[in-house]
C-alpha cells in the first residue's frame, strides 16, 4: 500500500547513506588497523543506526513482513541471520535493489573473460591449466611459485586468489591464528538445469521464502541441519538472454542454502537425496513437472565446493560477524610481497567486493592510483 511505499523510500534513503558512508572508508580501501576506522563516517554510521541489528532496523521502515524479508535476507550472503547481522549489512540491499543488479550478455562467465581480455591487451600472459603446489619463500619474501610439474616461476610479487585459508594451508604451509579462528558461512546446493519447459510469469531472479522465516536461520546456522521449511532462489537466465540455451530451451539455476561441511551431514550420501528433495519442493511451490523436463543438469553441493578449494565447502567464505569484518577479517598481505584477493580477505563476499579486493591488491603492489575515483564519491 501507500504507507509501505513511503516506508520503502525511507529505507532506500537509509541504505543509500549506508553505502555512501561505508564505501569510501570501510570497503573501498586497505585497512590495517581498527584505528583506520576512526573517521567522521564512523560517527555518521553510529548516528544512522548502522550498528543496530538489521531485521529490527528494516522493520522500522517496512511493516509488511514480505518487504522486510526482501530487503533483509541479503544478510545470508554474509553468513548471518538478519536478526544477528548489524544494520550496516543493509548496504547489500542497496547494491541489490537500489544500484541494481546487472546481467552480462553471455552469462556470468563473460565477466572474467572480458577482464582477461583487457589484461591480455595490456601485456598480461595467462598460463591456463597450470596448478601451483607451493609458494617458494625466503624469510618474509616469496621468491617463486612451483607448479605441479616442478616448474619454478620466479616472482617479484605473488598474488593469491584461492580461498585465503586454503592458500595458507596448501601454498604457504603456515596458517596464522587469525585464519585458524575463522567461522564459516552456510553453504548451498546448486542445481543447474537445462529444461524443455518454460514457466510463464516468473522473473529473472525469483526468491521463494518459506513460512518459518526465523527457522531457516536457526536450522542452517544454529543447528547446522537442512531447512525444514526451505527458502530458495530460482534464476531463469534465458529470460534475459535466450541465446544461452538452444532455441526453445530454458536454463534454471536453483539454489538452496545448506550447512557447510563442518556439520555432521554425510554429503556423499545426502547430496543425491537432497537434489531430489529440491525438485520436490520446486514442484510443490508451483514449478510443475520441473524434474521430468530436465534434459541436462549439474549439481554442486558443499562437498563439491570444498573439492574446488573452498574451506568447509563454503562458497560465501568466512562469515561476516563483527570480529570477522573490516580490520578483523584476515588482511590481504603476507610478508613483504604476497598479496591476497578474493572473498576470504577484505572487504569480503560478493562479486562487487571481490572485484574491489582485486583493486586493493593492486594498490598494495603499485601504490595508490591518483586517478582512481571511488563510487563512494557520487552525490546522493
Amino acid at each position: 500500500g501507500a504507507e509501505e511505499a513511503k516506508g520503502y523510500l525511507k529505507y532506500v534513503d537509509f541504505v543509500s547513506k549506508l553505502y555512501q558512508y561505508e564505501m569510501k572508508d570501510f570497503i573501498d580501501r586497505n585497512i590495517d588497523s581498527p584505528l583506520n576506522l576512526l573517521t567522521p563516517n564512523l560517527a555518521k554510521l553510529i548516528a544512522l543506526g548502522g550498528f543496530r541489528k538489521l531485521a529490527p532496523k528494516a522493520q522500522q521502515y517496512l511493516k509488511d513482513f514480505r518487504t522486510e524479508r526482501v530487503y533483509s535476507f541479503q544478510a545470508m550472503y554474509a553468513g548471518l541471520s538478519p536478526y544477528q547481522a548489524l544494520a550496516i549489512y543493509g548496504v547489500i540491499a542497496y547494491m541489490d535493489s537500489v544500484a541494481g543488479v546487472f546481467f552480462p550478455k553471455g552469462g556470468m562467465h563473460a565477466v572474467p573473460r572480458a577482464l582477461a581480455a583487457a589484461a591480455e591487451k595490456h601485456g598480461v600472459k595467462f598460463k591456463y591449466n597450470t596448478e601451483i603446489t607451493k609458494v617458494e619463500k625466503s624469510g618474509n619474501r616469496a621468491t617463486a611459485v612451483i607448479t605441479k610439474t616442478g616448474e619454478r616461476i620466479a616472482a617479484d610479487v605473488v598474488v593469491l586468489n584461492p580461498d585465503l585459508p586454503v592458500a595458507y594451508e596448501n601454498l604457504l604451509d603456515h596458517v596464522p591464528w587469525s585464519v585458524k579462528r575463522l567461522k564459516y558461512s552456510p553453504s548451498a546446493m546448486v542445481l543447474l538445469a537445462g529444461s524443455k519447459k518454460k514457466y510463464p510469469g516468473i522473473a529473472h531472479h525469483n526468491i521463494h521464502f518459506g513460512k518459518d522465516w526465523k527457522g531457516v536461520f536457526d536450522d542452517l546456522i544454529g543447528k547446522r541441519q537442512f531447512m525444514k521449511d526451505p527458502s530458495l532462489l530460482v534464476t531463469n537466465s534465458t529470460l534475459s538472454d535466450p541465446d544461452l540455451a538452444p532455441k526453445g530451451k530454458e536454463i534454471y539455476y536453483v539454489l538452496f542454502p545448506t550447512p557447510n561441511t563442518g556439520s555432521d551431514i554425510d554429503w556423499v550420501k545426502e547430496t543425491p537425496r537432497y537434489r531430489d528433495e529440491m525438485v520436490r519442493v520446486l514442484e510443490e511451490r508451483g514449478y510443475e513437472g520441473f524434474g521430468e523436463n530436465i534434459e541436462v543438469e549439474h549439481v554442486t553441493g558443499p562437498l563439491e565446493w570444498e573439492q574446488q578449494g573452498m574451506k568447509n565447502g563454503a562458497p560465501f567464505a568466512a562469515a561476516h560477524t563483527f570480529l570477522q569484518t573490516g580490520p578483523f577479517r584476515p588482511g590481504n598481505m603476507w610478508g613483504e610481497n604476497v598479496v591476497f584477493a578474493g572473498s576470504g580477505t577484505q572487504p569480503g563476499v560478493g562479486v562487487p567486493m571481490v572485484l574491489i579486493s582485486g583493486r586493493l591488491a593492486a594498490e598494495r603492489i603499485l601504490g595508490k592510483d591518483k586517478n582512481y575515483n571511488s563510487r563512494a564519491n557520487r552525490k546522493y
